[in-house]
């Protein structure tokens, strides 16, 4: 199990934004926040399922990332500043390193690595090599969200956590309870409120509290948004996204997005510039330093907030950001290839100009 230590720090782990917003309505005089949770509830009280799973990911054997998942390993660098050298014998020879970074929360991607005189050394994709002993390997999430094929009769939603179903809203699990893993996907076939909160029938005498699921529910086109143009859904309150082509749902999946300190903006926008691999940096100087190096399928929408792939953590279905939309590697790539502007074979990146627009990404609450 992570430390509450560590699980903090996979917090802060996206954009440097640190902008004013609105706080959540809520109709009740309180709303719950759970502590690096989901945004506060509008009608519920804090549970054990407010938290995000704090299971470490299982360790990813040196240069060899999950296959389908990132076509790169990343390594997280560990025990306060770190200093890349040239090779591993100036570090041993003292002499300057090509560069360093702060201690904080930093990621570097692997580019390659050599034994020397019986220590692995791993070479960053930004420059300079590192020992192996500075360094802890992790499996970016296998996760992914679902190509819509037909248009749902009925919201679905995620499971964000192990849990068993009531037979009826309010109840406790009994004998007769369905056991549900996270990310199991489910529909939900009804609604209704007890005791404050809300809970969703997902099959015959089977009700999940809302605070255990993340629920995609069809939305018609914000105003502004033409005849089957492309856009994106970003329920803040789920932490959900969902694509379209007009009024037609074609993806759907989890995301992460900023915590209550760090919020993301809400609004119309479009994506301005995407970028296949964009390195993020952000508070130097401050606790929460953070360096991400080689962020893949990024797509800025406004200013420096993008929607991009986060190989860091597997906490998706919680906030969990400093205002970035954090997407699962796989959704962010599929999210790459169908926006716009299209961004061609082999090139890095590709800028929306007024004869290819960007796809429009609509945040909201």
């Amino acid at each position: 199990m992570r430390t509450q230590w560590f699980w903090v720090a996979l917090s802060l782990a996206t954009c440097a934004l640190i902008l004013a917003l609105p706080a959540y309505a809520a109709p009740r005089a309180t709303p719950c926040e759970p502590p690096y949770g989901r945004p506060p509830q509008r009608y519920c009280k804090p549970t054990a399922n407010s938290k995000p799973p704090a299971s470490t990911p299982a360790p990813a054997f040196p240069l060899a990332p999950s296959k389908d998942v990132l076509p790169y390993s990343y390594a997280y660098v560990t025990g306060g500043a770190a200093a890349f050298y040239a090779s591993p014998a100036d570090a041993e020879n003292g002499a300057a390193p090509l560069r360093t970074l702060d201690a904080g929360y930093v990621w570097v991607r692997l580019a390659g690595w050599i034994t020397y005189k019986g220590q692995i050394w791993y070479l960053s994709s930004d420059g300079g090599y590192l020992p192996i002993s500075r360094t802890a390997l992790y499996r970016p999430s296998a996760f992914q969200g679902i190509t819509v094929r037909s248009q749902p009769a009925f919201p679905f939603a995620w499971v964000l956590t192990s849990v068993k179903t009531s037979s009826k809203p309010g109840a406790k699990p009994d004998a007769q309870s369905v056991a549900f893993r996270r990310y199991n996907l489910v529909t939900l076939y009804e609604r209704r409120e007890v005791g404050g909160q809300v809970w969703y029938r997902v099959g015959e005498n089977q009700w999940l509290v809302q605070t255990a699921v993340a629920k995609v529910e069809r939305t018609p086109p914000p105003a502004g948004v033409g005849p089957g143009e492309k856009w994106i859904d970003v329920s803040l309150f789920e932490q959900t996204v969902a694509a379209y082509e007009g009024d037609q749902m074609v993806y759907a999946t989890l995301t992460s997005t900023g915590l209550r300190r760090w919020p993301t903006v809400q609004g119309l926008y479009r994506i301005h510039h995407k970028f296949a691999l964009d390195g993020m940096t952000g508070r130097k100087g401050e606790p929460d330093y953070y360096s991400l190096e080689d962020v893949p399928w990024v797509m800025y929408f406004h200013e420096d907030y993008a929607l991009h792939g986060a190989y860091w953590h597997d906490g998706f279905g919680y906030q969990h950001s400093h205002g970035c939309i954090n997407l699962a590697p796989q959704d962010a790539k599929w999210l790459y290839d169908w926006t716009t502007p299209t961004v061609a074979s082999g090139a890095k990146s590709k800028s929306a100009t007024p004869a290819e627009p960007g796809t429009f990404v609509w945040v909201h609450d």
